[in-house]
């Protein structure tokens, strides 16, 4: 898999995958496939959401040490 893959681009082939796969229209072979894929893609995103985890985390540490306004009132201004 394209390690560059976005979270928004693998999570619209995820969707797609359910939708496949939901539709019963496969056979077995395709369906095992598409679950395979389905699988990598949902750790790539899990993957993606932890490192996003982290840097909200580093951020508020940061931010929380400085007394200031949040990241979130931050980026309103």
């Amino acid at each position: 898999m394209n390690k560059k893959l976005s979270f928004e681009k693998a999570m619209e082939e995820l969707e797609g995958i359910v939708n496949s796969l939901e539709k019963g229209n496969l056979t077995l072979e395709e369906a095992l496939e598409a679950y395979q894929n389905g699988v990598v893609l949902s750790q790539h995103c899990a993957k993606i959401l932890e490192e996003a985890e982290g840097k909200i985390a580093m951020i508020m540490k940061e931010d929380s040490s400085n007394d200031e306004i949040n990241p979130i009132e931050r980026l309103k201004e």
